[in-house]
């Protein structure tokens, strides 16, 4: 039996038109119960909402608003997690970076007129493109931003449990050293043959659970 995940996600990478609005794939409705019944779609991230007019699946009045926000340009990668009644919390990842993008938002208070809040909150997600040495040496490096937020730095080696959208695990091995560099080396080449990846190609890992042995999602991006 296929089990529903709690907060089930797709991915939009931004291509050209992407201001004149976003479409929900047409796969990810199922998860949406009674999904033409609404009008609005909220999109959330770091506390602060934005109400986005729904058109059928396409995402359109207040969409391009929240994109010059957060100032998104082409091949940036959305991904967006359904809370429930059409409500998606926003995380938005730049691959030049190779990482989770962070912004400043202002609220208004009584207390404080204006005051600036960013998020120190662990990262959960990394994306990132499939490289030659990717293939070459058996090896994934980690984003530094994701690493340190992660306390991934300074453990020398670490086992984790890597798991698919098709139940598939992989036990790989991640090793740092210092607060320079971490990367997955034993266990990655499975995870790499296993799904065909190739030069070029967009990857995602989300942490799962945290502890002794941690257990993170595998996700592959772009089609094959």
């Amino acid at each position: 039996m296929k089990i529903s995940p709690k907060n089930p996600h797709f991915f939009k990478p931004i291509l050209p038109g992407f201001k004149q609005g976003i479409k929900i794939p047409k796969g990810f409705l199922k998860y949406v119960k009674k999904y033409d019944q609404y009008e609005h779609a909220i999109l959330r991230r770091a506390d602060k909402k934005w109400r986005v007019k729904v058109n059928g699946r396409r995402l359109e009045d207040g969409w391009e608003k929240f994109a010059e926000q957060h100032d998104l340009h082409l091949r940036d990668i959305l991904v967006f997690r359904h809370e429930g009644d059409m409500e998606f919390e926003i995380s938005i990842f730049d691959l030049n970076q190779q990482c989770e993008r962070e912004y400043k938002y202002e609220y208004e208070s009584k207390d404080k007129p204006n005051h600036n809040i960013k998020s120190s909150r662990k990262a959960s997600h990394f994306v990132c493109i499939v490289r030659p040495y990717c293939l070459s040496r058996d090896a994934l490096f980690i984003p530094k931003e994701f690493a340190s937020r992660n306390g991934l730095f300074n453990t020398k080696k670490r086992d984790l449990l890597v798991r698919d959208e098709r139940q598939r695990s992989w036990n790989v091995i991640l090793r740092s050293y210092g607060d320079k560099t971490a990367y997955l080396v034993d266990g990655w080449n499975k995870i790499r043959d296993a799904n065909c990846l190739k030069e070029g190609d967009c990857i995602m890992f989300e942490v799962v659970t945290s502890g002794n042995k941690p257990i993170w999602k595998f996700k592959r991006m772009t089609e094959q």
